[in-house]
């Protein structure tokens, strides 16, 4: 019985193990495409197997590039009429990374050419879902999100300042007036008070600075609401080109070698361009170690055994990377070398007790030698050490029995950002992108939005002694302390008061002339807010003092109109032939925007002038 268990152990060992002479997935998959070109469907479903099979002994799950290919060849087997060949490569194409986004994306357009919407709506949303579970394509889509936030942060802080100076510009200009009165006499009084509020196009500076200006010298005439948004949107504001320099360096960065081969060893799926890639990063940057021991798991993953370990025991001159002992470790057992291989883990296990996995491929390793105590041993100190991944390891067991270390990445993207820094891959590359928060905060909506949200705060201290000019709510009026009695209402102004308040004996004429002042001031504010509203839902609701309702859904409605005007048009993370999930994406944009429009804008029609 003992002789069959070592017998039985030693067939098992030897198929998880490929051949030395074994092709290299880069190798199959040309097999499997000329085979499938010239008809013979059996070959190419046999080699794709093989390159399955192949790929699993050398730790792979996926294989995103070539089910994208696979999804494209039978969309165009479709199209050409060859059904067999379309359905083979669809199977095939699910057999190679059926998760990957870019598949789901590709028959769904494929089901939409065949006027099979039953199909290409599911595969679309499908592949919308698998977008957040992969993560390329889920950091494309935050800058996604990002970008079209940004878009609806700012032309919502513009809409909002337009409604301020709508709202308080007339007060404004009454302010300025009684203080340029004190030195100035005469028509240019109000010429130059008018002027003001223009302020910085009279400096020549451009229209983000009276954006900002606006901002600053209104926010002692908002109310309480208006003020807080004066404060969130100036810092949103300042916050936007950070952002967007942030989404530019994920955009770019998550493309760079060294990131797309920490992403390729994370999730197990195959790059073909990563291994060649990350190969001229090191001749250039030959000193680091983690980009060895990324090296080391590409060449893994393409069956280069000798070379994976020549990149691991490097990293390990280098730094005496615990990483890289785990991974030479692995290569010694899948050589039937256990006695190399504990001892590898044993290093590792020193130099980083907290490294679960080391302990984990120990026990392993002491298992295949019938040491059961050393493994029970082992095994608890990996629980430990973190007992979620053993569990998991434990119901999902790698196929090749031990577990293979791979470099966090955030630790690749640090990497990335300092061979940026240091430029030492330009020669290559030209510019490599990295990202620093503080050269990016020196620009100048960072520094304006701050500066305006400081200054508003500074100016209303420094006026709110002297009071600020008010509006009458019935005729538009402005007028100030100096103007009307302080014990008087401060919503009406003197005529008003007269005639609505007190209903003193006005003359005729009097009364007369002013009920068609208001007439006039009510029936223009009516339609001035029936205009805004007809273009922009939650501009009316802003313009007449419904300041939360009027924001959040002016930043709603921007949000929806971008999000479809720029699916497809941003980061790639849909990608761009997915016509379906865009057109699915943007027909559900429309329709929460109009049903927004319909929501805000109609009730603004309804209103009437209320003139008596």
């Amino acid at each position: 019985m003992r002789l069959r268990r070592v017998a039985l152990t030693l067939l098992l060992t030897i198929a998880a193990v490929p051949c030395a002479d074994a092709d290299a997935p880069r190798d199959i998959w040309p097999q499997v495409t000329s085979a499938a070109r010239d008809g013979d469907l059996a070959q190419a479903t046999k080699k794709a197997n093989e390159l399955t099979d192949t790929g699993r002994a050398y730790g792979l799950k996926t294989y995103p590039v070539y089910a994208t290919a696979a999804a494209g060849l039978s969309y165009q087997s479709d199209r050409g009429g060859n059904k067999d060949l379309g359905a083979w490569a669809e199977n095939t194409a699910y057999q190679l990374d059926g998760k990957y986004p870019a598949v789901s994306f590709t028959l769904a357009d494929e089901a939409r050419a065949q006027n099979s919407w039953a199909r290409a709506l599911p595969a679309a949303f499908r592949g919308l879902g698998y977008t957040v579970a992969n993560y390329r394509t889920r950091l494309l889509g935050r800058v996604d999100l990002l970008l079209v936030l940004s878009v609806a942060i700012a032309l919502t802080t513009i809409i909002f300042s337009i409604a301020l100076f709508i709202r308080y510009g007339r007060s404004m200009a009454h302010d300025f007036r009684e203080s340029l009165g004190r030195k100035l006499h005469g028509g240019s009084v109000s010429v130059l008070a008018f002027a003001l509020l223009f302020l910085p196009i009279f400096l020549w500076l451009g229209p983000m600075w009276l954006i900002f200006y606006w901002l600053v010298i209104f926010f002692g005439y908002a109310n309480a609401r208006e003020r807080t948004l004066i404060f969130v949107l100036g810092l949103l504001v300042a916050a936007v080109p950070v952002v967007l320099d942030l989404s530019a360096y994920w955009t770019a960065g998550v493309e760079s070698p060294v990131v797309m081969s920490a992403i390729s060893s994370e999730e197990g799926s195959y790059q073909p361009e990563a291994l060649r890639r990350l190969t001229e990063v090191v001749t250039i940057v030959p000193d680091n170690p983690t980009l060895h021991l990324l090296l080391g798991n590409m060449h893994v993953y393409d069956g280069n055994e000798q070379q994976a370990a020549d990149h691991y025991r490097r990293a390990i001159q280098i730094s005496d990377s615990p990483g890289a002992h785990v991974n030479l470790g692995n290569l010694h057992f899948l050589q039937n070398d256990y006695t190399a291989a504990t001892t590898e883990y044993s290093k590792a296990e020193k130099l980083d007790p907290n490294m679960a996995i080391a302990f984990y491929n120990d026990s392993v390793a002491n298992g295949e030698t019938y040491k059961f105590q050393e493994q029970g041993q082992k095994l608890e100190q990996a629980k430990k050490a973190n007992r979620a991944l053993i569990e998991q390891l434990s119901q999902n067991p790698p196929a090749q029995k031990i577990a293979m270390y791979h470099p966090k990445l955030s630790e690749a993207w640090s990497v990335s950002a300092a061979i940026a820094r240091q430029g030492m891959a330009r020669s290559l590359f030209g510019n490599y992108s990295y990202f620093d928060p503080q050269t990016s905060a020196m620009n100048p909506v960072t520094l304006g939005g701050l500066t305006a949200v400081l200054l508003a705060m500074l100016v209303w201290m420094m006026r709110r002694k002297a009071g600020y000019a008010g509006s009458c709510i019935k005729c538009g009026r402005t007028f100030c302390h100096r103007c009307k009695s302080a014990r008087e209402s401060t919503t009406y102004c003197t005529q008003c008061i007269h005639i609505y308040l007190k209903r003193d004996g006005v003359a005729l004429a009097t009364k007369r002339a002013k009920l068609d002042e208001v007439s006039d001031h009510q029936s223009g504010t009516l339609r001035r807010n029936r205009l805004f509203a007809t273009f922009l839902p939650g501009s009316a609701q802003l313009l007449e003092g419904r300041t939360s309702k009027g924001v959040l859904g002016m930043f709603l409605f921007f949000f929806f109109v971008f999000s479809a005007l720029g699916v497809g048009r941003l980061a790639p993370a849909i990608g761009p032939v997915a016509s379906t999930a865009h057109m699915a994406v943007r027909a559900l944009a429309i329709a929460l925007a109009a049903i927004l429009w319909l929501t805000m804008s109609l009730p603004v029609y309804r209103r009437r002038a209320v003139v008596a």
